[in-house]
């Protein structure tokens, strides 16, 4: 089934567009800059950025990594011999290096608050806490009876409780868990997507045919496998002012 990479792929690409951004801290030496100038940055621009503070002053890093992409520029020159340990900044860097230092603090904070909500959603669809989920789901779905409502419940149930949350990795401001079963007939997926303060919850039972199966051969005797029973549930969420909200409920198949 190409529902749910097709899904996945428009998810991490609608919401990583952005405007443009400080890609260079060349001029941070003499220009002050300001909260609307790093609004649509990430974790990982920002510490890139408030380090090259730092590595234009020829400062060597612990971090290998940090070494290893400075080095990729003319411009960063260390002495290995007498390499410098503490670096002088001038007023304006200061205050460069405060401005990104409290956005990386924010960011942070933000994501320790969503991964709270997630937990907390968690535990609203093991409890049948509806009064917590309905404001999850409003105005989106505004009504318990009816398919949407429980197959989306049994959904986020069936993915939320395949693993612990705090399993889950960030790199590069997205966060993934996923889980791919292959039993020889098809293969089922489930897992969640976080890209910034956007978050997709999706179960695909079946998901597409086994690779047992050639593309060829998959839709001919002996094996009996159909793609219209493919179908994938779930939703698409934004953690928004400290709580989450369903955008878009998925239902293919």
């Amino acid at each position: 089934m190409k529902y749910l990479p097709l899904l996945i792929l428009f998810f991490f690409t609608h919401t990583t567009i952005n405007a443009q951004k400080l890609r260079s801290c060349s001029q941070c030496s003499t220009q002050k800059y300001k909260p609307s100038d790093i609004k649509q940055h990430k974790l990982f621009e920002l510490e890139l950025l408030r380090n090259e503070i730092f590595a234009r002053h020829g400062y060597k890093f612990k971090n290998y990594r940090l070494e290893e992409y400075f080095s990729n520029f003319e411009w960063y020159k260390y002495d290995y011999k007498n390499p410098i340990k503490k670096v002088h900044l001038n007023t304006i860097e200061k205050h460069n290096v405060a401005l990104f230092k409290e956005k990386e603090k924010k960011i942070r904070k933000n994501r320790e608050l969503l991964i709270g909500e997630l937990k907390r959603l968690k535990k609203a669809v093991n409890t049948n806490n509806d009064t917590y989920i309905k404001s999850v789901f409003n105005p989106t779905i505004t009504k318990k009876e009816g398919p949407y409502y429980n197959g989306i419940v049994n959904a986020l149930s069936t993915v939320l409780n395949s693993f612990s949350i705090d399993d889950m990795s960030w790199h590069k401001g997205k966060a993934k868990y996923s889980i791919k079963i292959d039993n020889g007939y098809s293969i089922s997926s489930k897992g969640i997507y976080i890209d910034g303060n956007s978050i997709l919850i999706t179960i695909s039972d079946p998901q597409e045919h086994s690779s047992l199966m050639k593309q060829d051969d998959a839709f001919e005797y002996p094996s009996d496998y159909f793609s219209e029973s493919e179908s994938s549930i779930g939703g698409e969420f934004e953690f928004k002012n400290g709580k989450l909200i369903l955008i878009t409920p998925i239902f293919a198949g």
